[in-house]
């Protein structure tokens, strides 16, 4: 065999292990890659990948289709083999791994090896506690999920091992099943991995508020079992005693699975795990460890989804992308959850501020000042460091209740900017204290209250207006604790309750509305929520009542708060010959626009998309997996222009074309031909230049309108550009209505994005049901990094300002004079960076927001900088531009200190 040859065999690749953050891995390996890769996956599990993150869920849907992450036929579309089977051995010398499963057993050659065998649960030493014992579980599996549910029905006690965030989980799945339910904790306080001991006893007493009977400080003597387990003895403060139980679940903590690694003598970390490097690689050069079992350098292992997805996206780029150069260097640990209705948070700088547990820390204790406040249930605490000159930087802190400025805290944290004066007493107080409360250092004890409020025993009628997925988030938010009582009645116009629209395009592969879905009848059911199937038709405000009219049902509900979650709709043209009313014409909005472009396609030949934005490049992805020819219309100047400047778009149409697809921009469209068959033909002219194109199917995405119609007809105030105009409560010029979502106009802009509008449901939720924690809506971040066709693209910027006055679109300092903008394209490898600065008095810049293709490794550290609004000196533009993997020395050569 010739050198040739050899060099264009696949190369083999063995993935053993496919949990979550196995098939993320799959996921970004099928995308497309430099080198061919022939991919093989060994699946311990009886089924296929699932998400463990929602688990707990599974108690109410006891769906696992709705857990599910994939598909046999998904992964023989894309080539991967499966074999279910458990690794038993590597054999390094030879690149093996052998294998046994229950009807397959054998070896398995391979060029690159991964172990994304994640951990298991660990299970303490203690006398009678085995898990083979009926009664006592792990909280891991669906198995375990289905054995727990089993048990529960003939059981009444219950009791939790751990009281960390998957103990709590496990806690909230057996109050939801009816059962008296304990947690048994040996640490102090509740959370000791994230949380002090004042935000562990806080959250301690909430959660005994809801039927949680809550055991800290306790010593786990032994587990009593007679035909299953009966008592659990334990010692509290000296004093023994006996609990009786049904059911016992274990929840301390998890090990990572390593022992493949141990058994071939890989590097292990200090703490377990197999060591690995920030490309992912083991002690070997050609076996790797991601996930739960993969031990960063050593020291970190990482038990969350997030930091696995990471390194995923890492590891792919080194298998079969390594001109990428992607590394990894840690993750977040930071992170805001709900917790039994309870808002927690805990941020950090990076992983130092965990590892040492800094948010332990006394004041004074190794150059460290805390500042903490803790008032009506709700508590903040911030750790800095003091500086030399009297400044500080925040390190990280603990946020109980009060987590509206969670991401501005990370931020600062992250970025690292100095502070001074009163800005960490105003950060400790909170955004709502005022400057006469920071004086006296006084923390507000009660807020004013809304005139009129109602007593918790009255119910506050709220109609909403659509079931989209913003109005389904707006319900579980108001369904969470609150101050007032919410009676719910919705209406949904479509017919079909709230699925996913984001994931939209993957209705193509998987066809099954289930999997999009977000939502079930039982569920609202269950939770009181009245469900009317009509369109609202007019809303009488004098009489607070709104009228609609349905399939099968028309009337009139009277409401106390009235919400518009009306959304949007697609944008079509004003173009002869263009309706959507015309076969093989379609949106692209809806499950049945997707069931009916997936079958006209089967007797189509030659697709067009109408829009090159985010949106339209998603349709464009579908019809060509199709199997279609496809083009782009654009009649802007290139592709999302809304996101990207010239040479991005540029840059983002040549890399589109080279995988078959055709675009047109800089296109004025003249007519669409049809005849009684369907779309025939489009006539348009590009660069001046007159082109027919023969069509047989037609897909419309030229952006979106909201839906504002039902506002208008009452005479309410529109924004600038349509929409609703709201207020930061999402108040309308009603003081009784409510907008929210693609529908709702807030400081001029209307957020056609999914993010936005759930932020504004949480604010929405709290000014209905609980107005005395004071949310307010203050705009949404804008920045956003994705992967359109196998290129990945983001941009990012401090505020919405950077958008709405298209300042992303500079390309040369002389458009505006006070705007610093530096860019560098590299054509031969797709790259493209372009940062904007701001001049500021005394030669410093600030980071307004930049545009990234191709090179997005440091995206999260740029936007932390246009965020916290940091002043940069000397070389930093130059190497921020640049990006995190240029030399010193070419910097210098490259940027001359004259040219900033």
């Amino acid at each position: 065999m010739n050198t040739l040859s050899l060099m264009s065999l696949p190369k083999r690749v063995v993935i053993v292990g496919y949990g979550p953050v196995g098939h993320i891995l799959l996921e970004h390996l099928v995308e497309g890659t430099e080198v061919a890769l022939e991919i093989t996956v060994i699946c311990e599990e009886p089924r296929l990948a699932y998400n463990r993150v929602a688990m707990t869920s599974y108690f109410q849907h006891r769906s696992p289709e709705e857990l599910a992450m994939a598909s046999l036929e998904w992964l023989e579309e894309k080539n991967v083999q499966l074999i279910f089977a458990r690794a038993t051995c590597i054999k390094r010398a030879q690149k093996r791994v052998v294998y046994e499963g229950a009807n397959v057993s054998g070896e398995m050659e391979y060029d690159e090896l991964v172990l994304a065998t994640g951990s298991s649960p660990f299970v303490p030493p203690l006398a009678g506690l085995k898990t083979s014992t009926p009664g006592i579980f792990v909280y891991r599996t669906i198995e375990d999920m289905d054995a727990i549910i089993a048990r529960a029905a003939t059981s009444r006690r219950a009791a939790v091992i751990g009281g960390g965030l998957l103990g709590l989980e496990a806690a909230k799945a057996l109050l939801d099943l009816q059962m008296n339910v304990s947690v048994l904790e040996v640490a102090p306080f509740l959370m000791s991995a994230q949380l002090d001991q004042v935000a562990g006893e806080l959250l301690e007493k909430r959660l005994s508020k809801l039927g949680l009977s809550i055991h800290t400080a306790v010593e786990l003597q032994e587990v009593l079992c007679n035909q299953g387990v009966r008592f659990v003895r334990l010692k509290k403060n000296g004093v023994e005693s006996f609990l009786e139980v049904d059911l016992l679940i274990i929840s301390c903590g998890i090990r990572p699975r390593d022992e493949l690694a141990r058994n071939c003598q890989l590097d292990l970390g200090e703490r377990g795990g197999v060591k690995v490097d920030c490309c992912l690689r083991s002690s070997d050069p050609t076996i790797y460890a991601v996930g739960e079992v993969a031990s960063y350098e050593g020291g970190m292992v990482y038990g969350l989804w997030k930091p696995g997805a990471e390194q995923a996206e890492v590891l792919a780029a080194t298998l079969g992308s390594p001109s990428a150069g992607l590394r990894y260097h840690g993750s977040d640990l930071s992170t805001k959850l709900k917790l039994l209705g309870v808002n927690v948070a805990s941020f950090g700088a990076n992983a130092e501020f965990w590892k040492h547990r800094m948010y332990d820390f006394q004041d004074g204790q190794a150059g460290i000042c805390v500042q903490s406040t803790l008032d009506s249930g709700r508590y903040r605490k911030l750790v800095f460091r003091r500086l030399p000159g009297g400044s500080r930087r925040l390190l990280g802190g603990i946020l109980v209740e009060s987590v509206e400025d969670y991401q501005s805290l990370c931020d600062l944290a992250r970025c690292g900017r100095e502070l001074w004066g009163l800005e960490t007493v105003v950060m400790t107080h909170g955004p709502r204290a005022n400057p006469g409360q920071i004086e006296d250092m006084v923390y507000p004890k009660h807020l004013p209250t809304t005139p009129g409020m109602l007593e918790m025993g009255t119910a506050l009628r709220v109609v909403i207006v659509g079931h989209g997925p913003v109005g389904n988030t707006l319900i579980e938010n108001l369904l969470e604790e609150r101050e007032r009582n919410v009676a719910i009645t919705v209406l949904c116009e479509e017919p079909r309750l709230a699925y996913n629209r984001v994931a939209m395009t993957s209705y193509f592969q998987h066809r099954s509305a289930a999997e999009l879905s977000m939502v079930n009848m039982e569920w609202l059911q269950e939770k009181n929520v009245q469900l009317i199937f009509a369109r609202a038709t007019s809303i009488k405000r004098s009489h607070k009542r709104v009228t609609y009219q349905g399939p099968n049902t028309s009337g009139e509900l009277e409401y106390d708060e009235l919400v518009l979650a009306t959304g949007s709709s697609p944008f079509v043209p004003p173009i002869s010959g263009l309706k959507t009313s015309i076969p093989g014409i379609f949106l692209y909005r809806t499950i049945e626009d997707m069931d009916a472009i997936i079958a006209r396609a089967q007797t189509s030949r030659r697709a067009a998309v109408l829009g090159g934005g985010l949106l339209g490049l998603e349709a464009a992805k579908a019809l060509m997996e199709l199997g279609m020819e496809t083009h782009i219309i654009e009649s802007a100047p290139h592709l999302m222009p809304s996101q990207l400047d010239t040479v991005a778009g540029d840059l983002l149409k040549c890399q589109v074309e080279s995988l078959g697809c055709v675009v047109h921009v800089k296109v004025e469209i003249s007519e669409i031909f049809s005849d009684e068959t369907g779309v025939q033909a489009m006539r348009f002219l590009q660069d001046g230049a007159p082109f027919h194109l023969d069509l047989d199917l037609l897909i419309v995405s030229c952006g979106i309108r909201p839906r504002d119609d039902l506002a208008r007809a009452c005479d309410l105030e529109l924004g600038q550009r349509g929409g609703i105009k709201v207020d930061g409560c999402l108040r309308t010029s009603d003081p009784n209505i409510y907008a929210v979502g693609e529908v709702a106009s807030h400081d001029g802009m209307v957020y056609g994005l999914w993010k936005p509008g759930s932020e504004q449901a949480e604010v929405l939720a709290a000014t209905l049901g609980s107005p005395s924690a004071g949310l307010r809506y203050h705009g949404s971040d804008l920045s956003t990094k994705l992967k359109l066709l196998g290129v990945n693209v983001a941009s990012f910027g401090e505020s919405a300002a950077f958008w709405q006055g298209r300042t992303y679109q500079l390309l040369r300092d002389d458009e505006k004079p006070p705007m610093c903008v530096r860019s560098v394209l590299d054509a031969s490898s797709g790259t493209y960076r372009k940062l904007i600065f701001k001049r500021m008095p005394g030669g410093s810049r600030k980071l307004l927001g930049g545009i990234l293709i191709n090179s997005l490794d440091d995206y999260h550290s740029l936007c932390d900088i246009a965020r916290c609004g940091k002043e940069l000196w000397g070389l930093e533009p130059m190497v921020l531009v640049e990006g995190p993997r240029v030399t010193p020395g070419r910097l210098e050569q490259s940027f001359p200190q004259a040219r900033l």
